[in-house]
């Protein structure tokens, strides 16, 4: 049986209210950029092209990759705090002789309940095309 006009109307206007006002209150957020990373190769040593997104890990700080940039031009680990303060953890050096842990990690981490951090490299890795690696938080 079809709604009569008013009927309708007020059921319209029962959808859309709630839209309409998530809309606006996301309108008041605030968006803070905590750091921003090297773009220009070579010479990025805190890393460049952070590809994955960010893991907020136990301790309150923030987690990552980027591709490219570091010590050795293949990748780092980093962490950010909440207040924007970079640490680099580990800069892959695939390429540097004795060194064989990967190079350019596109895939993000995760923390395991061992408080670790856990991850993939594309590749690098002598006879591999990817490598997992591990990483342990600086306070433990």
């Amino acid at each position: 049986m079809p709604l009569p006009a008013a009927s309708a109307a007020l059921a319209l206007v029962a959808v859309l209210l709630p839209a309409v006002a998530t809309a606006q209150s996301a309108q008041a957020q605030t968006f803070t950029t905590l750091y921003r990373f090297c773009s220009v190769l070579p010479g990025c040593t805190d890393g460049e092209y952070t590809y994955a997104g960010l893991v907020q890990a136990t301790d309150g700080s923030f987690y990552g990759t980027t591709v490219e940039g570091g010590a050795n031009e293949f990748g780092t680990v980093f962490k950010i705090t909440p207040s924007g303060t970079l640490t680099t953890l580990h800069s892959f050096c695939s390429v540097v002789p004795g060194c064989k842990d990967g190079e350019n990690p596109l895939a993000g981490l995760i923390q395991a309940t061992d408080g670790d951090f856990y991850g993939t490299t594309y590749g690098g890795a002598p006879a591999a095309m990817a490598q997992s690696s591990k990483s342990r938080p600086a306070a433990r």
